[in-house]
């Protein structure tokens, strides 16, 4: 055997042994879960069986990563606690919600409950937090909130992503608590969950919500009837080779580019206000001039057109040429 594949092996041997109790993962919706997909989350609680073969290397690197986190924050004087073999496992047994926090900030009279992930360096950091990670946040500060260990003492969150390519690029986010979370993804996705019999019966998420970018990795795909078609995966180059690096190149220099847009935009608009107040549509500051005027633009009313030419029975469909075709290219961030 190679090295990645004996790699592989011990990992898949260190997964089993961590992993829940299957009847612990059938009874609760866990909070890492709980705002994925719904049918992915039904097939996990009632047909565990038709999960297919799947490569955990992205979560073996969220595992790399929280444990990279948890063991640098030990060495300081921040008072965490309950991290690694020591992380609790939460559960209510009236709203069906269970979490696995990564750690607790104990500062006495009150506490603060983090949430370690790893995001890929491609991310644009824009789109954070994600908001199934902020409900998974969310639904850990309440269970927290109201275990025997730390009753009451839950004040907020702090939602932290760490570069996989870069460990000292750290970003991180306060999370508010939500109190009524638990309640609600009970009575919103967990009752729906547990109590349904046929999954033809809740909406295929993966899809419905974003493309089908969560069914593109999702072990029940081919259960669900989902097609290659639906979900086919996108064709993927090298990290580091020259397609890689003309494409992080374009899109920095477009998201620059959309960033001065905005700013140009502000100060347009602080020009007008500033040009409006002095009650003029010309001003001289230093060495620039600025100077406002208005024009109206003309346009071919079409429509209005095509009715008068209906009037005397001209068909102006005949006119009209197919101009040269063209290409729009479309470059973005994917996480």
């Amino acid at each position: 055997m190679t090295i990645q594949e004996n790699v592989i092996t011990g990992m898949t041997i260190i997964d089993a042994e961590r992993a829940l109790d299957p009847e612990k993962r059938r009874a609760w919706i866990n909070a890492s879960e709980a705002y994925t997909c719904i049918r992915r989350q039904w097939y996990m609680k009632h047909q565990p069986e038709a999960e297919e073969p799947q490569e955990w290397g992205y979560a073996r690197r969220g595992h790399a990563g929280e444990r990279y986190i948890t063991e640098a924050l030990a060495r300081t004087n921040l008072p965490i606690e309950h991290t690694g073999d020591e992380q609790l496992s939460l559960q209510d047994k009236a709203t069906l919600n269970s979490a696995t926090p990564d750690g607790v900030i104990n500062y006495g009279d009150h506490v603060i409950v983090p949430e370690f992930k790893t995001s890929d360096p491609r991310t644009n950091k824009r789109n954070l937090p994600q908001a199934k990670h902020v409900k998974q946040l969310q639904i850990a500060m309440e269970l927290i909130d109201k275990s025997d260990e730390y009753k009451g003492k839950v004040r907020s969150g702090i939602l932290t992503y760490m570069d996989a390519s870069n460990f000292d690029d750290i970003i991180e986010f306060p999370i508010d608590r939500d109190r009524n979370i638990l309640t609600e993804t009970h009575d919103l996705r967990g009752k729906k969950i547990m109590r349904t019999k046929k999954v033809d019966r809740l909406d295929r998420e993966g899809l419905t919500k974003d493309g089908g970018k969560e069914c593109r990795t999702c072990a029940f795909r081919l259960t669900c009837g989902v097609t290659e078609i639906d979900a086919a995966p996108r064709k993927r180059g090298n990290k580091g080779s020259k397609f890689d690096a003309v494409a992080i190149e374009y899109l920095q220099i477009k998201e620059n580019g959309k960033a001065a847009e905005d700013r140009l935009a502000e100060l347009k608009q602080q020009i007008l206000e500033e040009l409006a107040k002095r009650k003029t549509t010309k001003f001289n500051v230093g060495d620039i001039e600025v100077s406002i005027t208005t024009s109206v633009s003309k346009r071919f009313d079409k429509k209005g057109a095509k009715a008068a030419a209906s009037d005397v029975g001209l068909d102006l469909e005949i006119y009209e040429i197919s101009g040269a075709a063209s290409t729009t290219l479309n470059v973005k961030r994917v996480t």
